[in-house]
This record gives structure tokens, sequence and C-alpha cells, in this order.
């Protein structure tokens, strides 16, 4: 008998989620994955699966799971609150950063996140989900990915890949900080010719809030108009994670995960790798700033990212 688990509440914009679907956007198909790189390996590692398993993204609260059949192992990632109810009425106080070995009806709660958005619960051995292009990534507005490329819901059941072979947890000793600088650093787009200079000023020096029209697709964003000298419409030209396009209201909306295949909006800046996942996790209400860099420290600044994540993971330490 397969172990598997079923989905008691869904929680909000609860997902699969892997690192993404590449080499298919000329068909229409954007790449997807998880909004968090950092939190989401890291949930991966901490069970010792492939860097790439597919794993339960959720946003402000996240689902709430019953073990159905066999010993399953979990992990949580991000700046989240849980409880595990043990099948002999026992309740135990989540902690991130670490493996829990359950058993048939033990239940995880995963009530919410704290001053951030996206978690991450990832099981070892991972989930049993189907490939679409190569990922398990799914794309609710498009209907693509596993589970009819819909949102996971109440009363779904899923089953894992393999059995656990061992009880050992093992707990991660460096975790990652939630950074509380909101300055999000940027490369020059491609049109930002397109804008005045009092414009592209406004852009590099002003606050913008977070609004409540965000999600996996776009983040829309609040505050001075950017002012154009051209026309805010462009021929529609692929586009990509992190660019930040600017529409006729002058209000910026930087493109996330789900972010369509092309667009036709000029483009004042695109996000840098390295500072994606801090700005994916800054709640709605908040206020972010943009800084320019170049593409030297774009490069160094992601390297260094990737480097921290490999030194994070190398303090993975078995629970005595």
């Amino acid at each position: 008998m397969k172990t598997s688990f079923t989905i008691l509440r869904d929680g909000i914009s609860s997902s699969f989620q892997d690192l993404g679907r590449f080499n298919v956007q000329y068909l229409g198909i954007g790449p997807s994955g998880c909004m968090d790189e950092t939190n989401f390996r890291l949930c991966n590692a901490i069970l010792h699966n492939s860097e790439n398993e597919g794993a339960i993204e959720f946003a402000y609260q996240g689902p709430k799971i019953e073990i159905n059949e066999n010993v399953v192992k979990i992990c949580v990632t991000g700046k989240v609150l849980f409880n595990i109810h043990k099948f002999n009425g026992t309740i135990l106080p989540g902690e991130c950063y670490r493996s829990y070995c359950l058993e048939k009806g033990d239940i995880v709660d995963i009530q919410n996140v704290k001053d951030s958005v996206y978690g991450y619960l990832a099981f070892e051995g991972g989930i049993l989900l189907d490939s679409y292009f190569e990922s398990v990534s799914t794309n609710p507005r498009s209907r693509i990915g596993p589970n009819y490329g819909e949102k996971i819901k109440k009363n779904n059941q899923f089953s894992l890949k393999t059995k656990v072979n061992s009880k050992d947890e093992y707990i991660l000793e460096r975790i990652p900080e939630l950074k509380n600088n909101k300055i999000i650093r940027v490369l020059e787009g491609p049109q930002i010719d397109y804008f005045s200079n009092e414009g592209v000023k406004s852009f590099f020096h002003s606050p913008f809030k977070i609004t409540n029209l965000t999600d996996r697709m776009g983040m829309r964003l609040e505050g001075n108009k950017i002012e154009l000298i051209k026309s805010a419409n462009i021929k529609s030209e692929g586009i990509i994670k992190g660019s930040i396009q600017i529409p006729a209201d002058g209000q910026p909306i930087i493109l996330l995960a789900d972010h369509q295949t092309i667009g036709g909006y000029p483009k004042i800046a695109v996000v840098i790798s390295a500072d994606f996942d801090d700005l994916v996790q800054i709640p709605s209400g908040h206020t972010i700033q943009f800084r320019k860099v170049n593409m030297r420290e774009a490069d160094i600044s992601y390297d260094l990212k990737m480097k921290t994540i490999h030194n994070m993971i190398s303090t993975i330490k078995k629970i005595n």
C-alpha cells in the first residue's frame, strides 16, 4: 500500500512547485516554479531529496494534512507557525528547518507565516505527481501541471513515491535570515529610453507600496507616477521573471513566477535573480525601493546567493 496523505484544509494559494519549467516559453508556456528558491532548496535538502523534488508551496496560510498510512517524513521551511497533532492526542509545536517522522493519523496544521508570504512543505522521497514538460510546477491560470493544473483543494489525497527507510530526523543549524532591507536591486530594462528623465529618477529614488493586487503572476506597486515620453504600448516581445513593466497609468508591475510569456508594455528595469526571493517574501502593504546595479554585480550576487545556500545545506545535522 502506498503511503498517502489527505488535505483537510487547502490553505491559501497552495500548489505543487519545483524549480520551474524551462525551454518551453516559445510554446506560450511560462516557467512557473517556486517563488522562494532558497527555502524550496533547503526544504528538499533537509529531507535528502533531489534538489528539484516537487513540494507544496503556500502563501500566508498553509494546508492542514493527515497521514493515511505508514510512516512519512516531512519538513517545513520559511517563517512559518505550525503544529503537529499526534494520533495519541499530543500536540507538538512545529519547528521549521527540521524533519519530522509522522505516523498514520498524525496531522500537520500549518497555521500561518509571520512577516513574510511563502512557505514550503516537502516529503522525504517526494510526492507522486505527473510531470508536464519535465516539471511538476502548477500554473492554475493556464491549467498546466499535476492535480489537473489546479491549486490543492480540501479532500485531495496524494501518494508518496517511496516509503521512509529510516526514522532519523535532521535539522538545519544555519537558517536563512529574513531580511528587513527593502532595497531591491535591478538592471536597466530594454525600454528605459521610453521614460522621461524625471520618470527614471522617480523610479529609482521613490518608495513604492506593494498592493493587494499581487499573486504568483505579478506584483502591482503604487507610488509616484512614472512618466512616459513614448507610447505605453510596444510590440509584444518575450519577457522574463522579474521584468518591471510600466503601463499607461505609470504604476509598476513586477512579473513573477507565473508571468505571461510575452508582454506589450515598456520595461524600465528587471529585478536581479539574487534579490528575487527577498522581494516575493515582502507582504502587501509594505514599501520597497529600487537600486540600479550593473551585470557584474548581479552575477556576483547570484553566485554568492548560491554559495550561501550550499553553505547552509552543509550545516544539516542528525538530531540525537
